[in-house]
């Protein structure tokens, strides 16, 4: 058997393909691989804050094109940049066990950093919840791979900067993190830490072999995120984050809203049975709107996201 890759360039991505390739040659020793790499619209812009861009699902448009022409067999995908709608006739095949979800300080701890220390982040939920508990720091944009970023610490004055540990630990930078942030403090992006795996749904022999790398407890927090995120009509640019955990084997998920500004946040925690993932990130945005958090998102939306929809559920 032989399987076409798609994947974007970076490092990091290239790294996270491998992964892939070795989970499926486990289980499929004679199976070749071509590795297909693109670049996305927002590698080809490392200007712009992601949230400028003005779409949704700048890092999976051309790679979900690849997958309709049939120039690949499937797509390898940081979950947390995969929307949570599919381009009609696509699938997510797969879900492998997750790494560690939760959001790194590099450069300094949380009570290293000094009043008015600047802190860099391409992520609006990422600048929120630092505000939130840091509102007297600066928070800086950056884009760019994982190493560029590193080196802005010393070399653009930035005393710390915000990465997934993830990224770190597939990189094999877990030294890079000086601060791995509490999950109910600071809660991750929706998805982050997973991978994705995206395929042809009428592709049957491929959706079975992904279907063999899946991990059953990632697959359920995934889709309780997911649901949750789309619920409320939030794109990955906005202020959401998460925390999937789990409880006498049921599936707990803390969601929050942060104010861009950090001045404001609505917490909730539901939990449920883990065959009934995606009611229980119903529930949960639910309980989000209730509270507050339908106004917070509407509120980000129009400061800095005024150029595309937020569709509601």
């Amino acid at each position: 058997m032989h399987l076409r890759i798609g994947t974007r360039r970076s490092p990091l991505a290239i790294a996270q393909t491998n992964y892939i390739i070795g989970l499926i040659k486990a289980k499929f020793p004679d199976t070749e691989f071509t590795l297909c790499p693109i670049s996305t619209v927002a590698d080809k812009d490392r200007v712009s804050e992601f949230h400028r861009f003005g779409m949704i699902g700048v890092f999976s448009m051309e790679h979900e094109q690849q997958l309709v022409s049939r120039e690949v067999d499937f797509v390898v995908h940081s979950l947390k940049d995969l929307p949570t709608l599919l381009r009609d006739g696509l699938t997510l095949a797969a879900v492998p066990e997750r790494e560690d979800p939760r959001d790194a300080l590099c450069g300094a701890t949380i009570e290293q950093m000094r009043p008015g220390a600047k802190v860099g982040t391409g992520s609006l939920r990422r600048r929120a919840q630092i505000l939130s508990l840091r509102p007297d720091v600066e928070v800086v944009p950056i884009r760019g791979n994982v190493g560029p970023r590193l080196a802005k610490i010393d070399g653009e004055s930035l005393d710390a900067i915000i990465l997934a540990q993830a990224g770190l630990r597939r990189l094999g930078l877990d030294e890079a993190s000086t601060h791995v942030l509490d999950a109910d403090a600071f809660p991750y992006a929706v998805g982050q830490g997973a991978l994705g795996v995206e395929a042809r749904a009428d592709d049957h022999k491929v959706v079975e072999v992904l279907s063999q790398i899946q991990c059953a407890r990632t697959r359920a927090e995934v889709d309780a995120e997911r649901a949750m995120m789309h619920a409320l009509g939030a794109g990955c640019s906005l202020p959401v984050g998460c925390n999937a955990g789990w409880k006498d084997g049921r599936l707990v998920l803390l969601s929050q809203v942060t104010a861009l500004d950090g001045a404001e946040r609505v917490v909730v925690v539901e939990e449920g049975s883990a065959d009934k993932a995606t009611e229980l990130g119903l529930q949960s945005a639910e309980a989000l709107r209730q509270r507050g958090g339908s106004r917070i998102l509407e509120t980000s939306y129009r400061e800095f996201c005024s150029h595309y929809k937020l569709t509601h559920a």
